[in-house]
């Protein structure tokens, strides 16, 4: 947004007048970036058997649907931010001119951590575990001992970390080395996606219950025993008084903040407002779109799947995978993961299991790209502010990116895995249930006080934001119906026993108190850092960043 005649030279409060980023990606690339943060076959791997076994077998379609609402009223929200703050990290920017420096610092930190441990870490932890099943089923397909001891490591903590590190570095280098580098991952990757997702739905779509039972057991007994028989699997979850599908309205409430995660994603493009092309149409088409596709897609995939392995067997199998892991209760050495599900489906088709299991290894590079560029922008947004050093700002001359805020993101993504080494899926399960959602109460709030006191920028926002309704702004309704539907789902969450009881307790929630702590002390060092030197980084905040 222009400033007015009367705004003071922002060369004194930023780091320089201008970011240095350029408006590159179309409205094509960013509705595929919002779309694979939002549905792709790497989510696919564990979810099913996740959320059937800790819901009790809820109805996931309709979760979906109800969960759906308060996403509405969010991409309102984040069409708003984006249209009245059209810069890169256009939510903090958003939080911190609206509440306070402090508060808006505290909170994206918070924000940006939780989303890179849940979609990033988290997913990439998940993608190692589908890459060991894969190997390992190609190992038992091949009768090869090597592929199948391979597969093992990399369903481990070690192996996966040791992945995250390889993928992290990679990753590193095509976000430096530029825009090409990068729309050429997000574009390559998602063809591959395309053609992944239609093999897996005619593959569900022709395989009956029936037909998958006996596949499971010609093709996995004789190497895994009797006891991973499909009825054996099924009758011992029982045993252990495991739930069966209940669908209908059975259990909506509980399966809630579980089918947000389903939703979770295409309003972190925000993250990259300053780099988006025509960003007042750009947005909405990918805000709406990639919400809609992605209901879509889970709505398919999900029925697909039931159909094909049985909604009691996935629901009960699962509950058993979820509590008994890694013990004699449960007789596999994974979860009934999506991979794995797939392979018996289509056996013994040989050719068609290793056509998808390429295409999901290569079209689930895009979501967990995207996951892991979108942060560095938002390094880039706190020290153009100061909040953080302002080396993070500085950008390749060559490749017209922010190489150390990359290179933050690089260290920050290794240390976080080998956190994840330590306290393992349950705490990125408690936090991504829980605290995702709850994040969006705060720029809710922000939105519905904006009219109020940001009277100035209200008056000079497009007219359909200032639209009012018996003299109230209309915004400000939407900005409370986010903050209350998420601040509810997170409620959900939180008191819900499928979430932060027993084995999913873990201490997530005391690592998040701590990085709030670290945010508030972060931004106040760096305010009396730098008012030694003469500069008061708090009159920054009073103004939107240059272009």
């Amino acid at each position: 947004m222009a400033k007015s005649a009367s705004s003071p030279d922002t060369s004194k409060y930023f780091v320089r007048n201008a970011t240095g980023l350029v408006r590159e990606f179309s409205a094509l690339d960013t509705l595929l970036i919002a779309s694979a943060m939002v549905f792709a076959l790497v989510f696919t791997t564990n979810q099913f058997a996740w959320f059937y076994g800790n819901t009790d077998g809820a109805n996931l379609t309709l979760s979906l649907l109800v969960a759906a609402i308060p996403f509405v009223f969010l991409m309102i929200s984040y069409y708003v931010i984006s249209l009245v703050i059209p810069r890169t990290g256009s939510d903090y920017v958003w939080v911190s001119r609206i509440f306070s420096p402090s508060i808006g610092f505290a909170w994206a930190l918070l924000y940006m951590f939780v989303v890179f441990f849940v979609a990033y870490v988290g997913e990439i932890a998940a993608y190692s575990s589908a890459f060991g099943t894969i190997l390992g089923t190609s190992g038992i397909l091949s009768s090869s001992a090597s592929l199948t001891n391979l597969g093992t490591f990399l369903s481990t903590a070690r192996g996966a970390f040791e992945l995250a590190v390889l993928f992290t570095i990679l990753f590193g280098l095509f976000a430096v080395f530029g825009t090409r580098f990068v729309k050429g991952v997000i574009y390559g990757s998602w063809i591959a996606a395309i053609i992944g997702i239609i093999v897996m739905w005619v593959i569900l779509g022709i395989t009956s219950q029936a037909t998958f039972q006996t596949h499971w057991d010609q093709m996995l007994v004789s190497s895994l025993g009797s006891n991973s028989s499909y009825s054996n699997l099924y009758n011992n979850a029982l045993s252990l008084k495991a739930p069966i599908y209940s669908g209908g309205y059975a259990n909506l409430l509980i399966a809630l903040p579980l089918a947000s995660l389903f939703l979770f994603g295409g309003n972190y493009i925000s993250g990259f407002g300053g780099e988006i092309k025509n960003i007042r149409k750009t947005i909405p088409i990918a805000l709406f779109l990639s919400l809609i596709f992605g209901i879509i897609f889970w709505v398919i995939t999900s029925q697909l799947t039931i159909n094909t392995v049985g909604a009691n067997w996935i629901t009960a199998v699962g509950w058993t995978w979820d509590n008994f892991a890694g013990t004699a209760h449960y007789a596999l050495s994974s979860a009934p993961n999506q991979p794995l599900l797939l392979a018996v489906a289509a056996y013994p088709n040989t050719g068609l299991i290793y056509l998808f299991f390429v295409m999901y290894l290569v079209g689930s590079i895009a979501p967990l790209f995207a996951y892991f560029w979108i942060p560095t922008k938002y390094f880039f947004s706190w020290s153009f502010d100061r909040a953080v050093p302002s080396k993070f700002s500085n950008m390749s001359q060559r490749f017209n990116t922010p190489y150390w805020s990359v290179l933050a993101i690089v260290a920050l993504a290794i240390i976080l895995s080998y956190v994840y080494d330590i306290t393992g899926w349950s705490t990125t399960f408690t936090v991504g249930s829980v605290v995702w959602g709850a994040a969006y109460v705060i720029p809710g709030l922000a939105l519905m006080v904006f009219p109020f006191v940001k009277k100035n920028l209200f008056e000079q926002a497009p007219g359909f934001v200032k639209a009012k309704v018996g003299g109230f702004p209309l915004i400000s309704l939407v900005g409370l119906a986010t903050a209350v539907g998420f601040a509810y789902l997170a409620y959900i969450g939180y008191t819900s026993p499928a979430v932060t009881t027993v084995a999913y307790a873990s201490f997530g929630f005391e690592l998040l108190a701590a990085v709030v702590v670290i945010g508030f002390v972060v931004y106040f060092a760096s305010k009396y850092f730098y008012k030694s030197r003469g500069v008061d980084i708090s009159l920054a905040y009073k103004e939107i960043p240059p272009e």
